[in-house]
């Protein structure tokens, strides 16, 4: 359960990290190569670029499709209320 923990902070302190360099980048793009190393950069095609915009787009629609019977399930569990009118004597 420890390991889980301390696996969790490691995760928090790298999410904070990146988004440290990505902040900086704006101000001191630089600075931000210089820590990072800058060496390990990837060029891409457009081939590969569609290829991989096609694939987050297919896993964006099957997320979507798969949430859709989930919340037309819960709406139609709900209940209306009914409200009765009492008559005065």
């Amino acid at each position: 359960m420890f390991n889980h923990w301390v696996g969790d902070q490691n995760d928090q302190a790298e999410l904070a990290k990146n988004h440290a360099y990505l902040l900086a980048s704006f101000d001191h793009p630089e600075a931000v190569k210089e820590l990072v190393g800058g060496g390990d950069v990837h060029q891409s095609t457009e081939e590969e670029f569609e290829e991989s915009s096609q694939m987050v787009r297919e896993m964006s629609l099957k997320a979507i499709s798969l949430q859709q019977p989930k919340q037309e399930a819960s709406k139609k569990a709900k209940r209306k209320k009914r409200l009765t009118l009492k008559e005065e004597k």
